[in-house]
């Protein structure tokens, strides 16, 4: 599925992942073009920029790989909840008492979805 449509990049930052966060915007759309655009919400492709239409000979042909890291999933976790510790608390506990607090009642909650 392709969609095409006139944007600007609003913000850009790096992650504790050490990815890239992109906000774009766009004017508004038609009923169409929006249910393409939140059908492909999550989904992996290609993001191409420029102050120019693109012709079909610039679209890669070849699927876009699905997003790596050499950062394990449980690392990314620890990170995320980092941030959250840091913006959303009033740290009185350290930081690592938060993580196994918050990692035991995530297992405790699946626990009991197994009984």
């Amino acid at each position: 599925m392709k969609l095409q449509l006139s944007a600007t990049i609003d913000k850009v930052a790096t992650r504790a992942d050490n990815t890239i966060a992109l906000t774009v915007s766009t004017q508004e759309l038609l009923p169409e073009q929006a249910t393409i655009l939140f059908s492909l919400k999550g989904r992996y492709g290609w993001l191409l920029f420029s102050e120019n239409e693109f012709v079909e000979s610039d679209v890669p042909k070849e699927p876009a790989e699905e997003f790596k890291t050499d950062v394990s999933p449980s690392k990314r976790l620890r990170s995320l909840l980092f941030l959250y510790w840091k913006n959303n608390t009033n740290k009185a506990k350290p930081f690592d008492n938060f993580y196994r607090e918050w990692i035991e009642k995530k297992i405790n909650e699946i626990k009991e979805t197994l009984n």
